[in-house]
C-alpha cells in the first residue's frame, strides 16, 4: 500500500509540474500480452500468458524550462485471451481493462523528420469484465489443488520503452510494465505486461 501511495503522489507531482502547452494527441492500437509470475504465482497462472491489443489515446504536455522532457497521460482500452486446458471449462480465459499510463518522456532527434524516444512512469489498471474477475472458474482437471482465485480489478504497474516517430505523423511504440501491486489479496501475484504497437500523431 506504501509503494502505490508513493507511484500516486509522483504521478500527480508529475501532472501538476507540467505546463498547458499541447504538443500532440497520439491515437494509437496495437498488440499486448500478460505473463503472470511471483513467488506464490499458481502453476496454472504462470502456463497460461494471455494475448490481446489495446486501443487508446493519449497527450503529451511540455515541462516548462526542460527542452525535449514531456509528460503523457494515456487512456487505453485493453483486452486479453487465452485458450484454457483441453475439456476444462470456460475454453477461454479472458480480461477486459482500462489502462492510464502517466509516462514521463524525454524526446531526442534522430534525422530529418524523424525523432527517438524514452519513457517511463507508473501504469494504473482498472478490470472492467471478464472471467479472471470471477471466482472459482479455474480449477483444472490435472490441478485440483491450486485453484484459480479471481483477481482484483484495481492494480498498478510500472512501465518503461521507447518510440520513434516519423514525420511526426507516425509513431512506432514498444513497452514493458512490470507488476507492482497484488492481483490477488495477500499473495505474490503480479502481471507484466508487454505492448507493441502504432500510432498516430495529430
Amino acid at each position: 500500500m506504501k509503494k502505490i501511495k508513493i507511484l500516486l503522489l509522483a504521478a500527480a507531482l508529475l501532472g501538476a509540474t507540467s505546463a498547458y502547452a499541447q504538443q500532440d494527441w497520439n491515437v494509437s492500437v496495437g498488440y499486448s500480452a500478460n505473463a503472470f509470475r511471483g513467488a506464490d504465482c499458481s502453476s496454472f497462472m504462470s502456463t497460461h500468458s494471455l494475448n490481446g491489443f489495446y486501443a487508446g489515446v493519449r497527450h503529451e504536455f511540455y515541462f516548462s524550462a526542460l527542452a525535449g522532457l514531456t509528460f503523457e497521460p494515456g487512456l487505453l482500452f485493453c483486452y486479453q485471451s487465452g485458450r484454457n486446458d483441453a475439456n476444462v471449462k470456460p475454453k477461454f480465459i479472458k480480461m477486459h481493462y482500462l489502462s492510464v499510463p502517466m509516462d514521463v518522456k524525454y524526446t531526442f532527434s534522430i534525422a530529418n523528420g524523424a525523432t527517438g524516444s524514452f519513457f517511463t512512469g507508473p501504469v494504473f489498471n482498472v478490470g472492467l469484465f471478464g472471467n479472471l474477475y470471477e471466482n472459482g472458474n479455474f480449477v483444472t482437471v490435472k490441478d485440483l489443488e491450486d485453484p484459480m482465485h479471481k483477481l482484483t480489478r484495481a492494480s498498478l504497474q510500472w512501465g518503461f520503452g521507447l518510440a520513434f516517430t516519423v514525420a511526426d505523423a507516425v509513431q512506432f511504440r514498444a513497452s514493458y510494465a512490470l507488476g507492482v501491486s497484488r492481483l490477488i489479496p495477500e499473495q505474490e501475484l503480479h502481471a507484466n505486461t508487454l505492448s507493441v504497437g502504432l500510432g498516430l500523431l495529430f
